[in-house]
């Protein structure tokens, strides 16, 4: 696998030559601070793009171009780390020595049409187009709500800090999305257009020379930018946590912690911390989280912690009987004291890191993982695998502990029947 980054000013192309697949992968990835008040614009932007074009005016022209190309498959595929969006219009299409010459620049070029030539008039885009965006969007909003786990984090979030970039969603709400206008959605397209930096990633045993001069005919991003972007979210912690209880229809109540993972060095976040997740609720059936409160005493089906290393959080989820909720809590912070104190086996660290190791050697059999791998070793110094899994390998019991210590509860949030409060 070889590598190689080419500057061109106003955007970077990756190459990352490979024999290991039978197709080719191109991303184009946007990427840019979050604005709370733009961020469903930029959502809804996205799917409006990859819908129709200029030249591709009805979604079913766009399809059967697609399948001229082999059943190329083009998408956008939007995402939050931290204080960052990204958003990643991606294209795979087969290996065109399978084809005819043309088909690496009919390919290469297919995404750019779509980013470079919406379908506008007048500066606006289309009205039919994006109203059946919006109608996607809010049943995707719709379905958030009813999915007692993910509303139950995203209102944690909100929660724990009104003004946090680590509770804004992606989607926005249905007012949000209610503001969004054809002439409004044209303003955010331009200011995208001339304000995110811009990565294009392809992966796949071809002529990069060849691709890259494709790439270079038909991107047409022509402002260099150099203002600042930030990753992290630097969540305050609390002295005393925040205890939420809120009404809901569910059979089940949802219960949630938010904890702060402390100051770590990079090296802590990156690896140390990752076991300690992985032993607390991240890994397999035998994480101790699901030993106390499933095996145990058989409070629930399942429970799961969700390291954000970005976000500098953890999140801790299960679902209860209400009758429940206050033995789960208890045992949840028993969970953590347990860990802080120390009790953590060199077999539990072992099982840990051995998985983390078999998932990181099996992204390499995936393009996107790959693209993944580069693009954050470029835009936040992640390390290459083989020091990734020698790092990995080296950790101990008492490396874990140290972690765990850090940790604080920020917010113990329950989505249950009952009367609202706060404490």
């Amino acid at each position: 696998m070889i590598y190689k980054q080419h500057k061109n000013g106003s955007y970077n192309i990756h190459t990352i030559k490979t024999d290991r697949f039978k197709s080719v992968r191109m991303e184009i990835i946007f990427r840019n601070n979050i604005d709370p008040e733009t961020i469903a614009k930029r959502t809804a932007l996205f799917e409006v793009l990859l819908e129709n074009s200029e030249h591709y005016p009805r979604k079913i022209d766009l399809s059967l171009k697609q399948e001229s190309l082999y059943n190329a498959y083009c998408y956008a595929i939007s995402s939050k780390v931290g204080n960052m969006a990204l958003t990643s219009v991606c294209i795979d299409f087969l290996n065109p020595k399978y084809t005819e010459e043309d088909y690496l620049e009919e390919a290469i070029a297919l995404p750019f049409d779509l980013i470079n030539y919406p379908k506008v008039i007048n500066n606006e885009f289309d009205e039919e187009t994006l109203t059946t965006i919006k109608t996607r969007l809010a049943a995707d909003i719709k379905s958030i709500r009813e999915d007692p786990k993910k509303l139950s984090i995203n209102n944690a979030l909100k929660k724990m800090d009104k003004n946090s970039i680590s509770g804004v969603d992606l989607l926005g709400n249905i007012q949000d999305l209610e503001n969004i206008t054809a002439a409004n959605l044209y303003e955010t397209y331009e200011y995208v257009m001339n304000h995110d930096y811009v990565d294009i990633f392809i992966i796949g045993d071809i002529d990069m020379d060849k691709a890259i001069d494709y790439i270079n005919k038909y991107a047409q991003f022509k402002t260099i930018k150099n203002h600042e972007l930030t990753l992290e979210v630097h969540n305050k912690s609390r002295k005393k946590s925040l205890v939420i209880n809120e009404l809901a229809n569910f059979s089940q109540s949802q219960v949630v912690f938010i904890l702060n993972t402390g100051h770590l060095s990079e090296d802590e976040k990156r690896y140390s911390f990752i076991i300690y997740n992985m032993i607390l609720g991240g890994g397999s059936l035998e994480t101790k989280l699901y030993q106390n409160l499933r095996d145990k005493n058989s409070l629930c089906y399942s429970v799961q912690s969700l390291y954000q290393k970005s976000d500098n959080l953890v999140l801790i989820h299960t679902s209860v009987d209400k009758k429940n909720v206050k033995k789960a809590i208890k045992l949840i912070k028993e969970t953590l004291e347990e860990m802080a104190s120390g009790h953590i086996t060199s077999d539990e660290v072992f099982r840990a890191t051995s998985s983390v190791i078999t998932s990181i050697n099996m992204s390499l059999d995936m393009p996107s993982r790959i693209i993944d791998q580069y693009l954050f070793s470029y835009i936040s110094n992640l390390e290459d695998v083989e020091t990734r899994i020698q790092k990995f390998s080296l950790l101990t019991v008492d490396d874990i502990v140290k972690v765990a210590k850090n940790v604080s509860i920020n917010t113990i949030y329950t989505l249950e029947s009952g009367e609202n409060h706060e404490d």
